[in-house]
């Protein structure tokens, strides 16, 4: 393998460079082994008190910290209050947000526990607790999977036309009947 020297903006040494100085604290408080129960009791805290900001640098309101609580005391406390914040992946989270779509979660509280997902990850990041941000795009599941209570308008347009589709059938059905009776009483007074 050849080595190339490293122009000056990619820095000589990379025990030097600013990435791999940002990254040795990430990663040393990784390994420290704080888990997703601690970091949500103290997330939750912060926003509270104001000190926890949301990916926009403004502080959540009492109805943001509400639906935090909700989201991450609830169903990501239980799953997975005991792992390490630093362990848990992306699909770690995804299987959450597939196991509660599966037990029939709205997708609108699915969204939520995803954003709230987010800005835990955002929080443990700040403080240096996680190298990335695992729930940074959590994908939910997909529309036919959802409960039919979270499209109502859809739900009703579709029973609408499945009910047109069945008044036309009858509709085809009874004309058909009424043509053939027609022509066998044309067919009888002809002989």
């Amino acid at each position: 393998m050849v080595s190339y020297p490293k122009t000056a903006w990619q820095g000589a040494d990379d025990r030097h460079s600013s990435t791999a100085q940002a990254r040795a604290p990430r990663a040393a408080a990784a390994r420290a082994g704080v888990s997703v129960h601690e970091t949500i009791v103290d997330f939750l805290e912060a926003a509270d008190r104001g000190a926890a900001l949301d990916r926009y640098g403004r502080a959540f309101s009492p109805e943001s910290a509400r639906e935090l609580r909700w989201c991450l005391s609830g169903h990501v406390d239980e799953r997975l209050g005991a792992m390490d914040v630093g362990a848990v992946n992306r699909r770690d989270l995804e299987a959450l947000v597939d196991e509660l779509a599966a037990a029939g979660v709205a997708r609108r509280r699915l969204r939520a526990v995803a954003k709230s997902l987010r800005a835990l990850y955002d929080y443990a990041g700040e403080r240096d607790l996680v190298a990335h941000n695992p729930a940074a795009r959590i994908a939910l599941p997909d529309d036919a999977e959802q409960p039919s209570r979270d499209r109502p308008q859809q739900s009703r347009l579709r029973s609408a036309a499945a009910g047109a589709d069945r008044v036309l059938s009858l509709g085809l059905q009874v004309a058909t009947l009424c043509f053939v009776l027609l022509a066998l009483f044309f067919i009888a007074e002809s002989l």
